[in-house]
């Protein structure tokens, strides 16, 4: 049995997706997460049974099943599927989006036996070493085995993957969390020791892309972020957007220059909750948000 949905197959069997002609191995967890939202589609598969269904019998982290989700998300993802295919339901669980149209079909046998290499047993030649006078001594070939082995691990340790690493801190005392999105965190480190030297963690990423992954992942008191980034001058803006219209109430404050009236109040219909463009207005509208608590 397969699935066919967007320019990618899950096979059943092998427990394979194929995106353009290409294999993409998944782990149990991954291929059974992926194959249940599938097969329930367009159900909302609560988070209480996914987790029963993937953890049987052990007790694991609130963490587990969305870290699990994001990691199957990436995979697809650099796996070239054109389409994000897991939906969060926020309160309830994950589904498979139902944007994405969804074709079952059986693997007929010829299908499978083109697939599958067939061994001739009788034509099947086992070639035994054979002893050699001109076998080099093994203080020929130890150091070759040596330098072969340090080039494997050297290729596992570095990976040509770029990951978005996430540069954070959290004073162990810490009354709450603060992540910022910023696609020039350096420009912030004043701001950055400052926050934690009134006991408050702040979490630093470069896109909203990654924002949005650590907001589904962990729970955060409020938001900082600036309002252009790269080649998208109001990034800030549509970040605040997306997370409102997915009932995402995190308060939200943006740290840029904006002395135009007419953005504010388009800041504040958006559902923002401040505007700060010195560091002292910064920190007198944190440190309040943090008071009110």
């Amino acid at each position: 049995m397969e699935f066919q949905f967007a320019n990618a197959r899950l096979n059943i069997a092998t427990q394979c997706v194929i995106i353009d002609e290409r294999s993409t191995q998944l782990d149990d967890r991954a291929f059974m997460l992926l194959h249940c939202l599938l097969q329930r589609r367009p159900q909302v598969c609560s988070h209480a049974d996914l987790v029963k269904l993937l953890w049987p019998n052990t007790v694991v982290s609130d963490w587990s099943l969305p870290k699990l989700v994001s990691d199957l998300r990436s995979q697809l993802n650099r796996a070239g599927l054109q389409q994000n295919c897991i939906v969060t339901v926020r309160g309830q669980g994950y589904r498979f989006a139902p944007a994405i149209e969804v074709s079952e079909h059986p693997l007929t046998s010829a299908l499978m036996s083109a697939q599958t290499p067939q061994v001739n047993e009788q034509s099947t030649q086992v070639v035994s070493p054979q002893s050699s006078d001109n076998t080099l001594p093994a203080r020929y070939w130890l150091p070759v085995l040596v330098i072969a082995c340090l080039c494997f691990v050297g290729l596992m340790t570095h990976s040509t993957e770029q990951t978005p690493r996430l540069h954070y801190g959290e004073p162990s005392d810490a009354i709450g969390r603060i992540l910022w999105v910023d696609d020039n965190p350096t420009n912030n480190l004043q701001e950055k020791r400052y926050f934690e030297r009134h006991h408050i963690g702040v979490y630093t990423v470069k896109s909203s892309e990654e924002a949005l992954l650590l907001l589904q992942m962990y729970e955060y008191n409020l938001i900082i972020s600036d309002m252009g980034r790269a080649q998208e001058p109001l990034a800030g803006l549509k970040l605040l957007q997306h997370l409102r219209s997915e009932g995402d109430h995190t308060p939200y404050y943006f740290y840029t220059l904006i002395d135009n009236q007419e953005m504010l109040e388009v800041i504040k219909t958006s559902g923002g909750q401040g505007v700060a463009t010195e560091r002292p207005q910064l920190y007198g509208q944190i440190l309040s948000h943090f008071a009110k608590k």
